[in-house]
Order: structure tokens, then sequence, then C-alpha cells
């Protein structure tokens, strides 16, 4: 084993123990799995001027509102949250949406606010508990993602210390 690969070997392990900890870190700091608390959100209401489906989610705005709205991917249920923005004209469409974390396409400066629970005309289309179950869900995975990151860097370190002495003239 060079030393140029030995010191490769330790940086990837030194990365991925790193990225380990950090993925483990951010997600035990987050409260409530990230998803926002429903005494948090904002309910508004209006006609649906026009909609866009993308990979992750569904963008629309109301008639004579600068504000638009996304329904994040993360919260599953795309398929019936478009068909029904684009099924309601002329009907009163009101959602719950999150005022204070906004963002926005590096390719555009329009900003969004996502949006976790959806009615059009007094029908419940997407309940907030629906999108909160969902976001959770997708969330499920990171402690196994933490393990694999925290032992596979430590197996590459061992391997290649071990590798590394035994090779060294």
């Amino acid at each position: 084993m060079t030393k140029f690969t030995y010191y490769k070997n330790l940086s990837l392990s030194v990365i991925s123990i790193a990225l380990g900890l950090a993925t483990g870190f951010v997600n035990l700091n987050q409260v409530n799995s990230g998803f926002p608390f429903k005494s948090d959100l904002i309910e508004k209401s209006g006609l649906v001027n026009w909609v866009q489906a993308h990979d992750y989610g569904i963008r629309f705005g109301f008639v004579s509102d600068p504000m638009n709205f996304n329904y994040p991917s993360k919260s599953n249920g795309q398929g019936i949250v478009e068909e029904s923005l684009l099924k309601s004209k002329d009907q009163l469409v009101t959602i719950l949406f999150e005022a204070s974390d906004t963002h926005s396409p590096i390719y555009s400066s329009k900003i969004y606010h996502n949006f976790f629970e959806l009615k059009v005309n007094g029908l419940l289309v997407r309940s907030y508990e629906e999108s909160e179950q969902a976001w959770k869900s997708d969330n499920k995975l990171t402690p196994l993602i933490v393990a694999l990151f925290l032992f596979g860097g430590t197996y590459i370190w061992r391997k290649t210390k071990k590798e590394y002495k035994y090779t060294r003239y």
C-alpha cells in the first residue's frame, strides 16, 4: 500500500465518520422531525390562478395574490393535491402554510411557502396529519444511514491501518 492510498483511505474514513456524526446531530436537533407544528401554520383562502407540478412538489398561486405556495413531495399525496388544485376552478381553496420558512429555486426569483393542508370548497383533500405522517416516515431511515456511515468509516480506518502496518518497509 502506497502512502497516497493510505492517506486517501484514512481521509475517506474520516469523512464517512464525520458525515455520520453530522447527520445524527442534525436529526437529533430537529424539533418534530423538521415538520412545522400546526399551531405555527397560517390559514389562507382564495381562487387558484395557476398550478405547476415539479420534481419536489406541487406549486400554485392564488388569483390577485403575490404569494406562491408549494406542497412538498416529502409530504406525499402530490397526485391528489395537483388534481384537486387543477379542478378547483371557481371554488374556494384553503391551505395551511408556513409563513416563516420560505425557499426559492436557483433559477427563479419567486419565493415559495410550503403548505401542509388543503381544502377545496370546505372539503378536506389532504390533512395536516397525513402530511406530517408521510414526512416523519421519510425520516425513519436516518438512524440506519448514520450507522452505515459510522461503521463504514470505522471499518475503512481499521483495515487501512492494519494493511499499512504490514506493508511498510
